[in-house]
């Protein structure tokens, strides 16, 4: 770990970490800032020791730490239906697993003034500061977390996390059963999206404009352009009949279809 160069510098018994007041201490591995030591050893024993890691009985898929494998176990190998905790606010029907999402949701949903992080490169608001990181990534082609065992280049530490993981679990792999269908699926995120859509057909995107709920941001909002469009001109009109739509895909995909009336060179 990097010194901090300042005459108030501390260093640590346990490895070159330093701390200041009004500074951050900094990995030396993956360079990777923190506000405190504590933060920064817990960081360095997670991803750059070869530390035992707890592994799951069921299926032996190999974790991080304790907490990730308690997490593991309670979404995906519990029998019993999992408790889902809904916003009590007014008009509102979202619901979540856990009483932390409820409380992000608030915040970024029902306060007075909605937490959003700007991205300082184009303007963009995101709902946390996960995915402004996830964001601001897209603005740059440099990657500089460097997985230590094949060497391959990731430009956040979440993803080169999960690539690590694979290396964790090669030598035992196992897929993971749905326990409400047959499918298998090698990690916890898969399952998880799975179960979501499939089973428990979860819809937390509600329309504004009508009373359709989405499973997905991406599906709302291919929805509202297609048929809540705020520019209420027809934009896309067959040359060939009366047809006309907001979504030319969808116009085009028809005019396609209608072979009675248009009939497409």
């Amino acid at each position: 770990m990097e010194r901090l160069k300042c005459s108030k510098a501390l260093e640590t018994k346990a490895d070159t970490v330093t701390r200041h007041r009004d500074a951050k201490v900094k990995c030396k591995v993956c360079e990777r800032s923190f506000k405190n030591p504590s933060s920064l050893r817990s960081h360095v024993r997670n991803f750059h020791t070869n530390r035992e890691r707890p592994s799951c009985d069921t299926c032996h898929r190999v974790f991080f730490n304790s907490s990730n494998l308690r997490d593991h176990i309670e979404s995906i190998h519990s029998t019993g239906e999992r408790p889902r905790f809904p916003c009590t606010f007014p008009d509102c029907e979202k619901t979540y697993l856990k009483k932390s999402h409820i409380s992000q949701h608030v915040k970024t949903d029902h306060a007075q003034i909605p937490v959003r992080f700007m991205c300082n490169l184009c303007g963009k608001e995101c709902k946390s500061k996960n995915n402004l990181n996830i964001h601001i990534a897209t603005h740059t082609t440099e990657k500089p977390f460097s997985c230590r065992s094949c060497g391959m280049s990731f430009a956040l530490m979440i993803k080169l996390r999960r690539h690590e993981m694979m290396h964790l679990e090669k030598s035992s792999r196992y897929r993971i059963q749905c326990h409400l269908c047959p499918e298998t699926f090698f990690g916890r995120d898969g399952l998880r999206h799975h179960i979501r859509f499939y089973h428990e057909k979860e819809k937390n995107y509600p329309c504004s404009f009508c009373a359709k709920r989405f499973q997905s941001a991406p599906s709302l909002k291919g929805h509202v352009e297609a048929i809540h469009p705020t520019n209420k001109e027809k934009i896309y009109t067959c040359d060939k009949c009366e047809y006309t739509s907001h979504n030319f895909e969808t116009q085009f995909r028809t005019t396609r279809a209608n072979s009675q009336c248009c009939e497409l060179a």
